[in-house]
């Protein structure tokens, strides 16, 4: 049973990392839990890892209140990303509910919204219990597909086969959803070239349109962990691969802590020029996620997700929201126009994080 808790202060947050070598757009995530309380059980999860994590089930039970009230009070609002500490869908029904909840208010205010997990039944699920977002053009899904089966048992021996996440990345796009597949991490001395190569073949056969993926990013914590499972899997000889592997890599790039533990700069060089021509050989873009730049993504998509539903949106005269044209978010870096925005707030090209109060209607425009 996991434990039923109220969240206090603002659900609605921007990632907490600064306007320096940033690469993430503004979101507004939406805490569905508190960090770690997910039933994945990931070894390598960074979130698992966090010094303040949980591992006892929990779930913040008001939150679909409490975000409804602040889209009422706002009057912009940058794309929803649903649960960034933890699996939305995982198998836990209370915590799926939820999801269910959010989802139908992020709906009934029109607002674009993001999904990330590695449950392709829990997918499945929130499709049947949420018949209306197979017409909800504003939504986009990633399935994580990090290794091939016979690794995944020790990647994430707790979520969906591969198999069951394939069927959904399928279903999911046959309705016309934007589904990516994100192979992050990929934990070379684990996977190798063959195995990426197996798995762009099949989310390419299945219908996703974007690939996102990362070499990966540890603390000591989840690095331990990683090293653990692999060996009590019997993946021995990859624990010391992994081990001699990140063991050469520096604290360089996105993240600029000692503490990180990661594959060292030439070796992203090379998997990611790598990913990008197979990715896009098959007919689907590509982007690295955090630990490189946008000059290793493909060319012309709007972020790293690449959905084109990723946008600002800004509330009318109904209450309701509405994408706005050009705007995806991205202030630091594509301002449709930096001298009039058409959010009205040109704080948000400097504020990173941005501040709840930025996305509240100006006095003038209630005035209005």
């Amino acid at each position: 049973m996991a434990e039923a808790l109220q969240l206090r202060g603002t659900v609605i947050h921007d990632f907490p990392y600064p306007a320096e070598r940033r690469k993430c757009p503004h979101r507004a995530l939406v805490s569905l839990t508190p960090a770690g309380s997910c039933a994945h059980l990931c070894p390598m999860c960074y979130a698992r890892a966090y010094p303040w994590s949980r591992d006892a089930l929990a779930f913040y039970a008001n939150t679909p209140e409490k975000l409804a009230a602040e889209l009422e009070k706002a009057e912009i609002c940058p794309p929803l990303y649903i649960s960034q500490v933890t699996d939305p869908l995982q198998p836990v029904p209370a915590i799926r509910e939820l999801t269910a909840q959010v989802v139908q208010v992020a709906i009934r205010f029109q607002v674009p919204f993001h999904i990330i997990t590695k449950n392709g039944d829990g997918t499945l699920w929130l499709l049947r219990r949420v018949p209306t977002l197979r017409e909800y053009p504003f939504w986009w899904l990633s399935l994580t597909i990090e290794a091939p089966p016979a690794k995944q048992k020790v990647t994430s021996p707790y979520a969906s086969s591969v198999r069951e996440r394939l069927l959904a990345v399928e279903a999911c796009a046959k309705a016309g959803i934007f589904t990516v597949v994100r192979t992050d991490p990929a934990i070379w001395g684990l996977v190798r070239e063959e195995d990426e190569v197996w798995l762009l073949d099949r989310a390419r056969d299945a219908g996703a349109r974007h690939i996102v993926s990362a070499m990966g990013h540890f603390n000591r914590t989840s690095f331990s962990r990683l090293l653990e499972a692999l060996r009590a899997a019997g993946f021995k000889g990859a624990a010391e691969e992994v081990q001699k592997i990140y063991g050469r890599g520096q604290a360089e790039g996105f993240f600029q802590t000692s503490a990180v533990i990661r594959a060292p700069l030439e070796l992203r060089q090379k998997f990611h020029r790598f990913m990008r021509e197979e990715a896009e050989k098959r007919g689907m873009t590509y982007a690295a996620c955090l630990e490189m730049g946008r000059e290793w993504d493909s060319p012309g998509i709007p972020h790293c997700e690449a959905a084109p539903q990723g946008r600002l949106a800004k509330k009318t005269r109904t209450g309701k929201f509405e994408l706005l044209s050009g705007c995806f978010a991205d202030c630091l870096r594509s301002c449709p126009d930096p001298f009039a925005p058409p959010c009205g707030r040109p704080e948000l090209r400097h504020q990173y994080p941005f501040k709840f109060q930025s996305l509240l209607p100006r006095p003038s425009t209630l005035l209005g």
